[in-house]
């Protein structure tokens, strides 16, 4: 999975563990939300090509399942349900999703904090910075070697509401950018058992 998939999740729920305000904000307009669906568009801008790559795709949540589905259309599921990762590639079939995938251990360790309400995890990786004028928009830095190898900064802005990200932009270390667009969320969407089980 590639790291960049990792850390968009974790800008997903690293502003829940921002200053005071900007968190009451953020549960206070997501406290009531039991599933929502937000489709999103990737742009990946890379220095190497003269044409951004462009992908789409479905975040799925669902608190009473305790589970979420990120999917990137005709390209790869993720999964983490019953406190479990799994994934899919482009055809359908199940990949191996080791124990030991570090990428693997982190997207399970950063849903589970986005399910449970538990970021204190993410504060020691990520230095948090909201905006100074009281937008709704987070700026992260990392303050792992590891994560700075990949990550330059993360910029995630949210919804005037609150409800939910509104767009998000990676700057890699090497210069590139991805930038992924938030459409609108169906919050209360039908999210049966079946969505986190496979394709």
């Amino acid at each position: 999975m590639p790291m960049r998939l990792l850390f968009v999740l974790a800008c997903c729920v690293a502003a829940h563990a921002a200053d005071p305000t900007l968190l009451d904000r953020v549960q206070a307009a997501s406290k009531d939300v039991a599933t929502v669906r937000i489709p999103f568009v990737q742009e990946k801008k890379l220095a190497i090509l003269d044409e951004p790559i462009v992908s789409k795709g479905l975040i799925e949540i669902s608190r009473p399942l305790s589970a979420v589905r990120w999917e990137f259309t005709g390209k790869s599921i993720l999964i983490f349900n019953a406190g479990k990762v799994r994934r899919w590639g482009a055809e359908g079939k199940e990949e191996s999703a080791g124990k030991n995938d570090p990428g693997l251990k982190s997207f399970h360790d950063q849903m589970q904090a986005f399910l449970s309400g538990d970021w204190t995890g993410l504060k020691s990786v990520f230095d948090l910075a909201p905006d100074p004028d009281g937008a709704p928009v987070l700026t992260l830095t990392p303050k792992t070697k590891d994560i700075g190898k990949y990550i330059n900064r993360i910029v995630l802005r949210f919804r005037d509401d609150f409800t939910a990200p509104a767009s998000m932009t990676l700057t890699a270390t090497a210069g590139d950018e991805t930038v992924y667009t938030f459409g609108e969320p169906e919050v209360g969407a039908d999210l049966p058992m079946a969505r986190f089980s496979g394709p």
